[in-house]
């Protein structure tokens, strides 16, 4: 679009609205435009190219801010290096903070966002995918179209291909929790349009870190941990645990996140195993079916035990004995645990009206309150040097999936 009726054009869609765009940086035609809501947030623009515009954005409500990237990538793959390169640059300012980048990278990122058309990883793809473990950035929890881009049909099936993303480094989803992507269908255009919905902008009690036991058997915990324990620490032993522990949320969490939906994950591949079965019965010949269903019943075994271990742990029970799996039993702990959520407010009326009555009261404890006391022997027992024995011996004695309270 050219720039000069850009402005005239956008101010027609929506009038009251601030309006932007790259078109300058571009040789064919704009290829971002960037329209806010001056009255909701503001926008800061602090650079941009022919494929990415990054700004910064300030919530009005709260002044919450996030750091927005907007992609339009080149065709061509080599173009889109210069892209991966600008992204990974301004990556060494916003790494701390939250981050989000979407748009149409022009390029898949596994052989699962492509269907019928190449079989093997190309380079633009192996680009993308450097690009993005550099960054540290995962995509948003997602629903709607998986694929974004279509090919115009021709003679058949055209090809089908995720090429529209919205990403966010470990900030974003910890300040943004709740965000989420819609990817709604593409009607009479070859990309879906893609919506990223903040529940909520106000600044919410940042969750406490959590590890989750199931990690331990995956691939990276055993170097997520051993980096972390080599980082060097002056001061006494019990703090030095303490930092290098803080060391490793981080990292951990980004291992956690990688897992993905546990429980989605298990309904997905039990209705692949499903119907990969059914196709069997149609064919029990075909060898390669049999192969693939063997490796969905492993995939299927470890991503329900995954849900089992994280359930129950999250339910703080302990483990039942029983062969079946007892998913169901421990969602409904979990969300019995929230819905205690409100006894505190219970107590806390009930205390106010009993403490704040009025009537007569001393400071003085009555004669009764400490009829049976301890001996000095006794007393002197309570006061003694704790040993390592006992330090021991309580700490192997904690249950598998429990940890000290915030009183230590």
């Amino acid at each position: 679009m050219d720039t000069t009726i850009l402005y005239d054009v956008c101010k027609k869609i929506c009038g009251t609205w601030d309006w932007t765009s790259n078109g300058s940086l571009c040789n064919k035609g704009t290829q971002i435009i960037l329209g806010c809501n001056a009255n909701v947030v503001d926008v800061m623009v602090l650079s941009q190219t022919n494929q990415v515009i990054h700004t910064q954005i300030v919530f009005k409500t709260d002044n919450k801010v996030m750091f927005c990237s907007f992609v339009y990538a080149e065709n061509y793959y080599k173009k889109r290096r210069e892209l991966w390169e600008n992204l990974c640059f301004r990556n060494k300012f916003v790494y701390d903070k939250p981050w989000m980048i979407l748009g149409d990278f022009n390029s898949s990122l596994s052989m699962e966002d492509n269907l019928f058309g190449s079989s093997k990883v190309t380079t633009g793809m192996k680009d993308f995918k450097d690009c993005v473990n550099e960054l540290e950035v995962v995509d948003i929890n997602s629903s709607g179209i998986h694929f974004t881009w279509r090919q115009k049909l021709k003679k058949g099936v055209g090809i089908l291909k995720k090429l529209d993303r919205i990403m966010g480094n470990t900030c974003f989803l910890d300040s943004f929790p709740a965000a989420c992507a819609l990817f709604l269908p593409s009607r009479i255009s070859d990309h879906t349009p893609c919506i990223l919905k903040l529940p909520s902008v106000r600044p919410g009690k940042p969750k406490p870190f959590k590890f989750a036991n199931f990690l331990t058997e995956k691939a990276g915990f055993r170097d997520v941990f051993s980096n972390g324990w080599k980082v060097d620490v002056e001061g006494v032993h019990m703090y030095k645990v303490v930092k290098k522990l803080k060391v490793m949320k981080s990292p951990l969490r980004k291992l956690l996140q990688s897992q993905g939906n546990l429980h989605k994950k298990v309904v997905d591949t039990r209705r692949e195993l499903e119907n990969i079965q059914a196709q069997i019965d149609s064919d029990p010949p075909n060898y390669s079916l049999h192969e693939r269903e063997a490796i969905i019943m492993r995939n299927l075994n470890v991503a329900t035990l995954d849900e089992e271990n994280f359930l129950k742990q999250k339910a703080k029970v302990e483990w039942l004995g029983v062969g079946d799996s007892n998913a169901a039993y421990f969602h409904n702990k979990v969300k019995s645990k929230n819905h205690r959520g409100d006894a505190p407010k219970a107590l806390v009326d009930y205390y106010e009206k009993f403490l704040g009555t009025h009537g007569t009261s001393t400071t003085l404890p009555a004669d009764e309150l400490f009829s049976k006391k301890l001996s000095a022997r006794q007393a002197k027992f309570m006061v003694r040097d704790v040993t390592n024995e006992e330090i021991k011996e309580a700490m192997f004695g904690i249950g598998v999936n429990k940890a000290p309270g915030p009183d230590g």
